[in-house]
């Protein structure tokens, strides 16, 4: 594979950097941003057009998911790439340590002090169980929302090299398209009684499809069939398969999570979507990816986990704050959708850039050894 990948470069999907990446995790992190910025607003505006722009972020949620993808994509990757390797757990678990923890961990204290969390709370959440309701509400515990999904990524660390380790590349599409399958009708069962297992939406065990489809495309592109106009063909024939499964299932409440075939089918169309866009975005291999209009959207891939961490404190301390001031004409100015994601975004904005600037970018270059395979340096990112 190394010398097809060597002697056909310039045509394959895989590169030794794919500013594409950076472009989908900004894409990613603005929706969950806009979503929490302006769908969460604590108010209305008397602009009925701009009423319906704030509900239409009501799908912002799935930036979530198409991290997911992009992780599925970039690990297995990487996985597959230093199969075989002495070096292969150590490298791996170190470069995940440095690139995850130092900014957690900071996030941790601060919720700590801010007395967000409790530290039975915090040493569970350091414990990457914050997908686990239950188990907050057994401890009677709290947690902070944007862990639950860290928390399904380091799980998901935690077992995929072994697996990717022990079977051939082969086995590896097998099960990867069996958790595709699967998934969806074990979360039918739960979500039905017939089978309980834990939240459907949440639970690691029980979404694993959002992470696998990620790992089928790394597979497929480092195959003989991952060139560009493949990488064109199958990102196409993803986004349609998923726009139809949407539109069947839309008519049976596909949408909402109150129904059994939301609860099980709810994210598969836009996971079938992001994958199909990732692998089009790839093939395409546009100059538009590394160019300056593309420069905002790279530079939110770029602080997109510090900002993802962030981002949910300041919006609710800055709701809280807005609360308990005494009402006058300037508090509700300060509840206006647009002042409050202003405001709010831009303070996490700050934040998130000081933090990847001055303090995770120290951690991230212990991690950026040059090694093959080429596709390493963008998992540090």
């Amino acid at each position: 594979m190394t010398n097809r990948m060597t002697q056909h470069g310039a045509d394959r999907l895989i590169q030794r950097h794919m500013p594409e990446l950076d472009v989908l995790r900004g894409c990613a992190i603005l929706a969950v941003l806009l979503y929490h910025g302006l769908y969460w607003s604590i108010d209305s505006s008397p602009n009925r057009v701009f009423n319906v722009l704030v509900k239409a972020t009501v799908g912002g949620w799935l930036g979530v998911n198409l991290f997911f993808v992009l992780s599925g994509f970039l690990i297995t990757g990487i996985l597959i790439d230093t199969k075989g390797r002495p070096d292969y757990y150590r490298r791996f678990y170190l470069r995940r340590v440095l690139r995850i923890l130092p900014a957690y961990v900071a996030m941790l204290v601060v919720l700590l002090l801010v007395r967000w969390l409790t530290l039975k709370s915090a040493l569970l959440c350091l414990l990457f169980l914050a997908n686990y309701e239950g188990l907050y509400r057994y401890f009677h515990l709290g947690t902070y929302g944007p862990f639950w999904s860290l928390s399904v990524e380091e799980q998901f660390y935690l077992i995929w090299p072994a697996i990717v380790a022990r079977v051939s590349v082969r086995g590896l599409a097998f099960l990867s398209l069996a958790l595709c399958l699967v998934e969806p009708l074990l979360r039918l069962l739960s979500a039905s009684s017939l089978l309980p297992l834990g939240n459907v939406h949440t639970a690691t065990y029980l979404i694993a499809d959002n992470l696998a489809i990620g790992a089928l495309a790394a597979i497929f592109a480092r195959s003989r069939y991952g060139t560009l106009s493949n990488g064109i063909k199958a990102g196409l024939g993803l986004c349609l398969a998923g726009a139809m499964i949407f539109a069947v299932g839309y008519p049976f409440g596909i949408t909402h999570r109150t129904n059994l075939v939301g609860d099980s089918l709810q994210t598969v169309p836009w996971n079938i979507i992001f994958t199909g866009v990732l692998l089009l975005l790839l093939g395409l291999r546009s100059p538009f990816f590394s160019g300056r209009l593309a420069a905002p959207l790279r530079f939110f891939g770029d602080i997109s986990y510090g900002l993802y961490l962030i981002h949910v404190m300041i919006f609710v301390r800055y709701d809280d704050m807005v609360r308990l001031l005494p009402a006058a004409s300037w508090k509700h100015a300060l509840r206006q959708p647009l002042t409050r994601l202003f405001l709010c975004a831009g303070l996490s904005v700050l934040l998130a850039w000081l933090s990847r600037r001055f303090y995770e970018e120290r951690f991230l270059r212990m991690g950026r050894a040059p090694v093959e395979p080429k596709v390493l340096e963008e998992a540090v990112k």
